[in-house]
């Protein structure tokens, strides 16, 4: 006992400075010696200098004494420092909390001892409890499932509305596995998971299901809880109902399957027409100059002004037809994917687009080379570049192509010094079959500018004109990304087991 007494006696002025007590634990006597500190806090007399485990452990609740108990057993087996929190409820009801701290030791007579200090942590602990109490007044109103599970995968913490939406009490859910919470089938597929969580890793995934009697598509969030030495002590795990917002993302993908369809059934069309309607187009064409060869030099009643106009009708329905079934395969027909000098690709459109020799197309500053599907970008640079040729009003102009480079995309241009157009037709020059002129006096079917703004849409860009700063002529310019656009993938089978599960 003087031993003992001896050990307690070392440092005592300052730790009770720090309101630190001071105890040691007898094995083999079975015996607690405290100081003051101890004995105020368990509620022991001023005598009770040393008094027997029962005594000691009178005003702690049964499952912390075997907790202790077991603390105990630890430390006295470890020269390794343990801690553990107990709480002791005296006379007028308050609970006060304390944290212990202990080391085995073993004396000069062979004798193993537990050597500790303790620390009134009640106000810290009564801070915890008022927030442990408010995030639990908060998980009870969430409306998402909510368990919080131990290392042990055991339930510690389950919100009301799981329990409203299960068989389960609180009373019955309380330590149980979650194994028993979930079944087997749906314990063996999640496993893995709680697993990753107890390794340290937050895992969420969406999937098809059911939770406890609530069956639909769910996002489970899987997210570990440390402690405050960083290791696992449990993981919170969380089911949202999105069954909404599926059913919502199903809808727009059946509206995209459809206008998928939609679209391949335009393209058929127009392949059709294309196709079938040229050939009697062609025979028309070819009828026209028959009568020309039998009628020779007869002109009465402008019979051959007539036959010009017929043939000119008959040219522009074939245009016509071909445009159509190019604006129909814009983004279907990209051809291959590879890095494209725009210098030469756009030198090849201007001596493929038919401009009078008195013309001046010319490339103001050098262009990227990108990686990008060649074919939609050189149709883009040949509808606007030949525009620019067919509507300038003389035989002689100047075209120029530029660019200027941004951190995501280039935006080409396309500026001629022609008559302009005013900026009320920004929409209008975009749609399918419109023109500013008459037919009669510029051919074409209408479609040119309408080809360009749905392969840049299509690409991710947007194209406009604007103006030139002088006030003679116009300049078209496009956005096109550095990155090709990804086709959308497939839908998954999951898709397809949501959609039978809502039937």
């Amino acid at each position: 006992m003087n031993r003992a007494r001896a050990l307690l006696a070392d440092s005592a002025g300052v730790m009770r400075m720090a309101e630190i007590g001071r105890w040691c634990y007898e094995v083999h006597t079975d015996r607690l010696y405290a100081d003051d500190i101890v004995r105020n806090f368990l509620g022991l007399g001023a005598w009770q200098v040393h008094c027997t485990w029962s005594a000691a452990t009178a005003r702690l609740e049964p499952r912390q004494e075997r907790t202790l108990r077991a603390f105990i057993e630890m430390a006295r087996d470890s020269e390794k420092s343990r801690s553990i929190e107990i709480e002791v409820i005296p006379d007028d009801g308050e609970p006060r909390y304390a944290l212990l701290r202990a080391r085995g030791c073993r004396g000069a007579d062979g004798q193993r001892r537990v050597l500790g200090v303790l620390l009134d942590d009640s106000e810290r602990a009564r801070v915890n409890r008022n927030n442990e109490a408010k995030f639990r007044a908060v998980a009870h109103g969430v409306p998402n499932f909510l368990l919080f599970l131990n290392r042990d995968l055991r339930v510690e913490f389950c919100n009301d509305h799981f329990l409203k939406n299960t068989q389960w009490t609180r009373e019955a859910a309380q330590g149980r596995h979650i194994s028993e919470i979930l079944g087997p089938q749906r314990y063996a597929e999640r496993r893995a998971y709680y697993e990753r969580a107890l390794a340290g890793e937050t895992f969420t995934f969406e999937s098809t299901g059911a939770v406890g009697n609530e069956a639909g598509y769910f996002r489970f969030y899987y997210q570990p809880s440390f402690d405050d030495q960083g290791n696992v002590h449990g993981v919170f795990s969380t089911a949202t109902d999105i069954s909404e917002r599926r059913a919502a993302e199903v809808a727009l993908e059946d509206k995209q399957a459809e206008l998928t369809r939609s679209n391949e059934d335009l393209e058929q069309f127009a392949y059709v027409a294309s196709h079938d309607l040229k050939a009697p187009l062609r025979a028309m064409a070819l009828l026209v100059q028959w009568i020309r060869a039998d009628l020779g030099g007869y002109d009465a009643g402008n019979i051959r002004e007539n036959l010009g106009l017929l043939e000119q009708r008959t040219y522009r329905l074939g245009r016509l037809l071909d445009d159509l079934l190019e604006y129909s395969r814009v983004g279907r027909k990209i051809g291959e994917h590879r890095l494209v000098d725009c210098n030469v690709l756009v030198r090849d459109v201007i001596q493929l687009c038919g401009a009078p020799a008195s013309m001046q197309i010319s490339i103001a500053t050098e262009l990227p080379t990108l990686a990008t599907y060649a074919a939609p970008l050189e149709q883009v640079f040949r509808n606007l570049i030949g525009n620019a040729v067919k509507h300038h009003p003389g035989p002689t102009g100047v075209i120029t192509i530029a660019h200027e480079e941004h951190e995501n995309s280039f935006v080409f241009s396309v500026q001629d010094d022609g008559e302009g157009i005013p900026l009320e037709y920004s929409e209008r020059v975009f749609q399918m079959f419109q023109t500013l002129k008459p037919r009669d006096e510029v051919e074409g079917s209408g479609m040119g500018l309408a080809i360009v703004s749905r392969i840049v849409a299509w690409q991710g860009g947007r194209v406009w004109f604007e103006p030139v700063a002088n006030g003679s002529g116009t300049v078209f310019k496009f956005q096109w990304q550095k990155s090709a656009q990804q086709e959308d993938t497939a839908r998954t089978d999951e898709v397809a087991q949501w959609r039978m599960a809502r039937q």
